[in-house]
């Protein structure tokens, strides 16, 4: 049998519980050595909640040999500081989006990563969903024939409220951006998953609604590389929200999906969906951030924790990760420009 190995969790915040009870899932696999918080008191409420130790610091928890894997669970403008220092102590990495929020950010993590040989695995989740999986087969099997468009819809709502609770929320030095760094980057991903590379870009962004330094509504016409066209669309600022919506349609089919569930599956002769069950979403974080499964964790970590043993790359790598955030920061640059920016 194989040892278990050691996971340590760097910030405290809402999300790091995710992190914390998916490891407790897969206790034949993982065991959570201990945890840190730039507040101390935090770690030690959290570790007192998931039975575990609360570390002085980062460097005292990296140093620690019992920890094989860090989840990186910090504001947004923090984690490629922590990523490059996990790096550095030959740690493994499952760090949350986004992966960092500007290109020397990206560029000094993605030169530190490689050169440490260390495993990177970005928080995307979605991927792991049987339904997302089903859609990606349906289109490299080409059932839908050629990809015409492809499009995202993010109308989420965040509340003025949920921007003050943290000073950092809203802000462009440590958010990195609004809606769609913050909230929408998990559509991007998937967008980019399902439909191929983004070739080019033409945004227009506002703050509409909310008290915050970064866009709140933010419109994207985007071409792929294969010559289809499509929408990305974030927002925090229409009450109450709505599920994330996904149409890839093609020229011999159309699937919709709510989140990860697959609403719409209209393909020509069929198209081989006896397994595909049509069904609303139930869980989603268009409101309420935490209101999301833990599935998707458990499978992730479960998924980096294989590809740790067997020396091969995660579904959502460290290339992945940087994808989602290149595209975000070219629609950035359109929106301040005022003109279509190519990647």
């Amino acid at each position: 049998m194989q040892k278990k190995l050691g996971f340590g969790i760097i910030g405290c915040g809402i999300i790091a519980d995710f992190h914390a009870n998916a490891i407790h899932e897969l206790s034949a696999e993982a065991e959570l050595v201990g945890v840190c918080d730039v507040v101390f008191d935090a770690a030690e409420k959290f570790a007192h909640r998931h039975r575990t130790s609360a570390f002085k610091n980062e460097a005292e928890l990296l140093a620690s040999k019992e920890i094989d894997i860090v989840c990186i669970c910090t504001p947004s403008g923090y984690h490629h500081s922590s990523v490059v220092a996990a790096a550095l102590a030959g740690k493994h990495i499952i760090c949350e989006k986004p992966l960092a929020i500007n290109k020397e950010q990206l560029d000094k993590v993605e030169s530190v990563c490689k050169n440490s040989g260390v495993t990177v695995s970005v928080i995307s989740q979605n991927r792991y969903a049987k339904s997302i999986r089903r859609v990606k087969s349906a289109i490299d099997q080409g059932l839908l024939g050629r990809i015409v468009c492809a499009d995202i819809y993010m109308k989420y709502y965040r509340s003025q409220e949920y921007y003050d609770s943290g000073s950092w929320r809203g802000t462009k030095r440590i958010d990195g951006g609004g809606a769609l760094m913050n909230q929408g980057i998990h559509g991007v991903d998937l967008l980019l998953y399902l439909a191929g590379e983004i070739k080019s870009v033409y945004a227009l962004s506002k703050t509409l609604v909310r008290n915050i330094e970064v866009e709140d509504t933010l419109s994207a016409v985007v071409e792929y590389a294969s010559g289809a066209t499509g929408v990305i669309q974030a927002t925090t600022s229409v009450y109450p929200g709505y599920p994330r919506r996904l149409d890839i349609n093609g020229e011999n089919g159309s699937i919709v999906l709510d989140e990860t569930s697959i609403v719409r599956w209209d393909i020509q002769n069929g198209g081989g969906h006896d397994d595909v069950v049509l069904m609303p979403s139930f869980t989603n974080g268009a409101a309420t951030p935490t209101a999301i499964s833990n599935d998707g964790h458990i499978q992730q970590i479960s998924d980096t924790i294989r590809c740790i043993r067997e020396g091969i790359e995660p579904l959502s790598s460290l290339a992945d990760g940087r994808r989602a955030v290149d595209v975000i920061l070219a629609i950035y640059k359109s929106a301040e420009e005022g003109r279509r920016i190519d990647l």
